[in-house]
C-alpha cells in the first residue's frame, strides 16, 4: 500500500455493524465499498469466503440477525495490516443470542477494503475482557 490510510477501531466496527445489520438489498453496495472484488476469507476450521460469497454472507445476516452488538478490546495497524479482538453479541435466526470472541488479522488494499482476512470466532469462554 504505497498510502496506506490510517484505519481505526471504529472503523473496523462500523464495518462489522454493517456486515450484520442494514437492508439486506443493498448487500452488493455494501460489499462493493468494503471490499475487494479479489477478496479472500479464511476462517478458522477451512470456512473460505470469496467476494461473491461475501455478498451472499451478507445479504443473509442482514436478513436473518435479530441482535449484534459488537465491543473492540483490541486493535493495531501495521501499514495495510490490521489485527483485533472483539466481544460480540449475536442471535442470528432462531438460535439462542450467544457471546462469542472474534479475532481477525486483515490486509486492506490501497483503497482502505478488505483484501485478505482471516478470522476465528468462538464461543467466549471467559476470562479478562
Amino acid at each position: 500500500m504505497s498510502s496506506t490510510k490510517k484505519y481505526t477501531a471504529q472503523d473496523l466496527k462500523a464495518f462489522l455493524d454493517g456486515t450484520f445489520i442494514g437492508d439486506p438489498t443493498e448487500a452488493r453496495s455494501f460489499c462493493e465499498q468494503h471490499m475487494n472484488p479479489k477478496l479472500v476469507r479464511f476462517a478458522a476450521g477451512g470456512d473460505r469466503t470469496d467476494f461473491e460469497r461475501g455478498v451472499e454472507k451478507v445479504g443473509f445476516f442482514r436478513a436473518n440477525c435479530k441482535k449484534w452488538d459488537a465491543e473492540v478490546k483490541f486493535f493495531v495497524q501495521d501499514g495495510n495490516k490490521i489485527a483485533a479482538r472483539l466481544i460480540v453479541y449475536i442471535a442470528v435466526g432462531e438460535d439462542p443470542e450467544k457471546k462469542m470472541e472474534l479475532m481477525l488479522m486483515a490486509e486492506l488494499d490501497e483503497a482502505g477494503r478488505y483484501l485478505n482476512l482471516w478470522e476465528q470466532a468462538t464461543d467466549y469462554l471467559g476470562g479478562e475482557e
